[in-house]
């Protein structure tokens, strides 16, 4: 009897997901008005993930849909970026139409070299707490779950958009962004995908996807 083999981990400089809390693939699709669609193998879209995060030209044209896993469904790609200027406005307001829609939806942007990090919390209808750390202005919310816990851990009682940035707690908290990552958000929320290790037998597949304009 032969052994599984793993499919390769997804990794990206600039990693930035979508997670809505649904197995119904073909519905995150058509709420997202993603077109062309089509499958590729797990490999080919781990590859892909990496290659857009690195696309100067058009970084936020083609998507990649992760197969539902523990009742969420996942799509990546810059296009979900929450650091990205002109990105911001339009996914938070997606983030949170789709919570209202499937009940919960959130957004993560994670840098592998300490390039900052993001996430959104929505919930029915609500953002609960955002948070991109190279923009704390732009913060919404309460910090909660292991952010808070983090924060406590810190000696931070209130908010870190807050902080006197020149201030050392400020500092500390900058320098590793307290250790809280979004791919730690993600892990308690939802599904952190760097961390997803599949069967090849099991699940083969992604799906590649062009993403609609916005204004």
């Amino acid at each position: 009897m032969g052994t599984s083999e793993s499919a390769p981990l997804i990794r990206a400089c600039w990693l930035s997901w979508l997670a809505v809390a649904t197995v119904d693939q073909a519905k995150v699709e058509k709420a997202l008005g993603l077109t062309e669609v089509r499958e590729i193998t797990w490999a080919d879209g781990v590859e892909l993930i990496d290659e857009v995060a690195h696309d100067e030209e058009e970084p936020f044209s083609a998507v990649v849909v992760i197969p539902p896993m523990r009742g969420w469904t996942l799509v990546v790609g810059p296009y979900f970026g929450l650091p990205y200027p002109q990105q911001t406005a339009h996914v938070s307001e997606l983030c949170r139409e789709l919570s209202a829609q499937f009940g919960k939806a959130q957004l993560f942007f994670h840098g592998e070299q300490n390039d900052g990090e993001a996430w959104l919390i929505a919930e029915r209808g609500q953002i609960v707490r955002r948070w991109i750390s190279e923009c704390p202005e732009l913060a919404l919310g309460e910090p909660f779950g292991v952010e808070r816990r983090l924060l406590d851990a810190y000696g931070i009682t209130g908010k870190p958009e807050d902080l006197d940035p020149n201030s050392d707690l400020a500092g500390d908290w900058v320098a590793t962004w307290g250790d809280c990552w979004a791919t730690t958000i993600a892990e308690e929320s939802s599904i952190d995908p760097t961390a997803v290790t599949v069967d090849t037998g099991s699940i083969s597949s992604m799906w590649v996807a062009v993403a609609p304009p916005f204004e």
